[in-house]
This record gives structure tokens, sequence and C-alpha cells, in this order.
């Protein structure tokens, strides 16, 4: 690739396309790195058009402050909005102000906390059971990509044994290859949660649906579609990017076989390596943005209607800011990243993802004694947009450690 500008002299970078190449491993990062020590603001390629890339920490943070000219919803309205319905993350000002004050004190629930302390432990555990005694298997197709799903529908109080349902239709609801399948997973949605979402209206329980069907701020509720586009936006971008954080978290793990002893071992350990790996290789990598308005960035003037991508995972590795920023290292000293945003669009589910990621590692490294890789294919994240592994075929010893030891 060859340097590139803005002016019109040289072109774009030609290659890879960060919103189609796989970039899988350390490739994605490799990229990251050459395009952010040519600047803070560099063009590059994204689903075939031009995109300007934010590459720095300071500068990805300061663009997330600035709602006004890099608003979140245009994006989300282009994106999510037709299928999923509308929601706070497609509104800006007063109204996503509004919108998120209302779905707000559902994340905050005594139910959540509760189901957090208890149920979620008790459904990780449910889940191990259906393979850890086979002694073998893909932890993504068994367990990370099923377990932030099912957790929702836990959470809403939807009767049991609609979870794979309601996997599958989150699972087809953004998938770009398929529009007709993504409105008739929309549909889905509807039609089960519908008459459950009446019947919390009039007798509340102590569940998710009910807190959302009753919060009120200001004398204002969420109407019944607009709950109903809540719930699916807790499926279709909530447990997605949780689903992937926690399969890229097993993947940094398993492909570190030293790390994963010592975590085994050190229990006090696991939290710092859940913060580390949000750092080093995020769910999501680049996060788009249209400029509602002429602005100034990194130092360079930016035109109306350009658009931008959030480097989350060059601005986490940024040298500036961390020292050995490659390396993975639960060992450094905390810092803020940007995983989960900044400022007002903050991700109000980062409690919740942080906590089933920690609950989800607990009991892999309780329940899977001498857990190791068996086969690399796919095990490294993939992607510059969604990244995680397409999967991690691993082995572990089957003893007695196979039934949990809270039961």
């Amino acid at each position: 690739m060859t340097a590139s500008s803005r002016d019109g002299n040289m072109p774009p970078l030609a290659e890879p396309d960060i919103g189609t190449d796989p970039l899988p491993g350390d490739a994605l990062h490799r990229l990251m790195a050459e395009v952010r020590e040519r600047g803070p603001l560099v063009p590059v390629r994204f689903f075939g058009t031009t995109a300007l890339l934010v590459t720095r920490f300071d500068d990805v943070r300061e663009a997330f402050r600035d709602d006004a000219s890099l608003p979140g919803g245009p994006t989300y309205v282009m994106t999510v909005e037709s299928i999923v319905g509308r929601t706070f993350i497609s509104m800006d000002g007063r109204e996503h102000h509004l919108h998120r004050r209302l779905a707000m004190p559902a994340f905050q629930s005594s139910a959540i906390a509760r189901f957090n302390e208890r149920a979620l432990v008790e459904l990780v555990h449910e889940l191990l059971d259906r393979f850890v005694a086979r002694g073998s298997g893909d932890l993504v197709a068994e367990l990370t990509g099923v377990l932030p799903y099912y957790a929702i529908t836990r959470k809403l109080g939807i009767p049991r044994g609609r979870d794979e349902d309601m996997r599958r239709w989150a699972d087809q609801l953004l998938n770009p290859r398929d529009p007709a399948g993504a409105s008739a997973a929309s549909a889905e949605f509807t039609n089960l949660l519908a008459p459950i979402l009446a019947e919390r209206r009039a007798e509340p329980r102590d569940d998710l649906l009910s807190a959302l069907a009753h919060a009120e701020i200001e004398g204002e509720r969420l109407r019944d579609e607009e709950v109903l586009s809540h719930v699916r936006l807790l499926f279709a971008v909530g447990a997605t990017t949780t689903s992937h954080a926690m399969g890229n978290l097993l993947s940094a793990l398993l492909r570190r076989p030293g790390l994963l002893a010592r975590a085994r071992r050190e229990t006090a350990l696991r939290a710092a390596v859940v913060h580390e790996l949000l750092r080093w290789d995020p769910p999501v990598a680049n996060l788009p943005r249209l400029a509602s308005q002429p602005l100034r960035i990194a130092g360079e003037d930016v035109p109306e209607g350009t658009l931008l991508l959030l480097g989350l995972a060059s601005a986490n590795r940024d040298p500036r800011v961390f020292a050995d920023a490659d390396r993975f290292d639960p060992d450094r000293a905390a810092q803020d990243v940007l995983t989960f945003g900044f400022g007002v669009k903050f991700c109000p589910g980062s409690h919740l993802a942080r906590r089933e990621l920690l609950t989800a590692l607990d009991a892999v490294l309780e329940r899977l004694p001498g857990l190791h890789l068996v086969d690399e294919d796919g095990a490294a994240p993939e992607g510059g947009t969604l990244r995680h592994p397409r999967a991690l075929r691993a082995a572990w010893d089957v003893t007695s450690r196979a039934t949990p030891a809270h039961l």
C-alpha cells in the first residue's frame, strides 16, 4: 500500500477493505498500526467506498464527545433501524436522552442484579452440561454463540423453550445477505413478544420486559413498538457484541496456554484478563459515523457528509497511551479503554457484558480442566468491523469436575 492523503493527489488505501476483508488475527492490528503511524486521520476502504479512519486514542475519544458533529443516530438509522425499529441508539439530542433514560432502569433493575448473581451462573452451567462429558467441542457453537442470547431471553422473562428460537431470529436480524430473512425474524420477535408484553403491562413481574414496559420519565413511557424495538436491539446489538467478545476472550486464552493455566490458578486475575481483552481485541473494531456538519478533528478540517470510522481497535493499542500496546498483558495498570464508547453514547450494557464474560470464564475454568485447542482453523478473531473467531475447537479432560462445584 502506498501513502495516502485527502488532498486528491494520492488515492485512498486500495487494499484491504476494512468492511469486507476478513483481517484475521494480527492482520487487522498490523494494518491499524501502519495506518495510525501515517497520521491521525487517514483514508481507508470501507465496503467499497472511502472513509476517514480516526486512528489515535485522544482523537477517537474527542470524536465520541462531539455528538453534535458526529451523532450516532444517522449511522444506526441507515444500518439497523429498518429491521430493529427505532431505539435510543438511532436517536440524538433530547430524544436520545429521554429514551435512553427510559431504557436504563431496565439495565439497572433489581431483577437484572439478581439474575447476574444467581441465574446467570446456573445458565452457564446448564449450557456446559450439554457437552462437557464429551471431552471436546466447538466453544463458539456451543457456548459463546449461545450464552448471551439465552441470557437475554431469561432476563426478559420469556417462557422456557423459546431460547433457541430467539437466538436464531437474532442471528438473522442483521444479516445483510438475507434482508427478507431479517424482516421475517423481526416479525417473529413481534409475534412472540406482543402478547407477553400485554400481560406484563397488566400484571408486571420481576423481569426485564416488565421494567421496560413500566419505566416512566417526565410522564413518558415506551410505547409497545418502542419496547419491542429495544428488545430486538438487546439481541441484535447487545447479545451479538457480548458473544463476539466472549469468543475473543477464550480465543486469546486458548492461544496462550501459560496464561490460561495462570487464570485457572489465580481467580483474582480473571477480571483483569477480561478488561485487557476488551482493550486488546474488542468485538467492534471500527465504528462508522457520518459528519452532520463541518468539523475539525485531529487538527484537520472535515467536510459535512464525510464518512468517518472511529478506530476503536487502533485507539486501544495506541502506543501514546498504552505501553507495549500489542502485548496481551492483564498485569498492566488498569486504564480506560474505548471499547464501549465515550460520553453520552457510552454503552449502557457495559457492566452486564463484563459480568457475562467473567461468569463464563469462571465456569469454563472450573468445568473444563486441561482445556486446549485441537484445531487452529478459525480460532483467531476475524473482521474489520464486528470481530470474532469462527470456531474454537477444543478438548479437555473428563473428570469428576464435570459436575459444577456450586450445585
